[in-house]
């Protein structure tokens, strides 16, 4: 996936997405479509947490696809609440699992010692450099849902929203730009808005909670 000069980079500035998602709504549906659209944007994150599990690089990509197929048999029970935890957390937890079960399945002179997989860094006990590089990854999804919403959104609807959202012109300077409404302005705001809430999870700028009891 490439980016153009109109879709923001790792540490340039986003618009806020924290309204409410419809992501797991829509994964609870079972679209092909949609599961498409959440592995273009979510692989990064997950891939990045198994390889902060000294998985080897050749047997990474076996570990991701038995988490994805954990994250879709699972989704169905996912309900975010305190006690549960947030949607990234569930994610996490799920990789971990998958991450925990390649170790065991090794033959024995490639095992690793079960105290060492029983020990599951919480993200209190993450050190700085490792925050830092969830945060480059996390930023990286975003850009990613970004430029999957943006083309498929006309260039004056995108336009309108990057203006509106993201350099927070007047929405009346905007109208007046495009020769349109005030009305049109907003709606176009929350067209793009709507499709990116179908890509990401309101609890994604936060750190993960606790981390969801679900056995997958």
């Amino acid at each position: 996936m490439t980016f153009d000069d109109t879709v923001p980079r790792p540490h340039e500035s986003q618009p806020d997405l924290s309204t409410r998602s419809s992501l797991v709504a829509g994964l609870k549906e079972f679209s092909e479509e949609r599961w498409i659209r959440f592995a273009l944007v979510y692989t990064p994150l997950l891939r990045f947490w198994i390889r902060r599990k000294n998985v080897p690089v050749a047997q990474v990509d076996d570990v991701l696809q038995e988490s994805f197929r954990s994250i879709c048999t699972g989704i169905g029970s996912f309900e975010r609440d305190a006690a549960r935890g947030t949607f990234r957390g569930w994610l996490r937890a799920i990789v971990e699992r998958r991450v925990a079960d390649h170790f065991r399945s090794q033959p024995p002179e490639f095992s690793i010692p079960q105290d060492r997989l029983a020990n599951v860094a919480t993200p209190l006990q993450k050190e700085p450099e490792a925050i830092e590089s969830e945060q480059q990854v996390l930023e990286e999804i975003r850009a990613r849902a970004l430029e999957l919403v943006r083309r498929s959104t006309t260039e004056k609807t995108w336009q309108m929203f990057w203006m509106s959202a993201v350099e927070q012109h007047p929405t009346a300077e905007i109208a007046r730009h495009f020769g349109v409404t005030t009305a049109a302005v907003r709606v176009a705001k929350q067209r793009v808005l709507q499709r990116l809430r179908e890509l990401l999870v309101e609890d994604f700028g936060e750190t993960a909670g606790p981390t969801p009891d679900h056995s997958l």
